[in-house]
């Protein structure tokens, strides 16, 4: 299944590298919308611990949505939009390990079955 970015997604990317998502199809991690505990890209912790604390706590954000794997969505940005691309490596290094996921947002999404 893929998702297809239909609208701003949420976040904390600056708007215009979040409207750069918007008309591409990614691949999802997970072939189901669900909710999902998110922490910020900028301003959530960094380190597997300090995540798994803020969980722990409750600090995190519930978001309805898909997860798509990080390092594949800015891969692929970067061949529609290179310097939004470069905003996520300059600014989310720790994104794009390939183990980590962006969730986006249902409102913001359409499903897209595979053929």
């Amino acid at each position: 299944m893929r998702v297809r970015i239909t609208g701003r997604p949420a976040g904390e990317a600056p708007e215009w590298v979040r409207d750069s998502w918007i008309g591409m199809s990614l691949p999802l991690a997970s072939n189901r919308e669900r909710t999902w505990r998110s922490i910020g890209v900028l301003t959530g912790p960094h380190h597997w611990l300090s995540q798994l604390w803020t969980v722990v706590r409750g600090k995190t954000i519930k978001t309805a949505g898909y997860a798509v794997n990080a390092k594949v969505a800015v891969d692929q940005l970067a061949e529609i939009d290179p310097l939004a691309a470069a905003w996520w490596r300059e600014h989310t290094p720790q994104m794009l390990t390939g183990r980590r996921f962006l969730v986006f947002d249902a409102p913001t999404c359409t499903l897209e079955p595979t053929l």
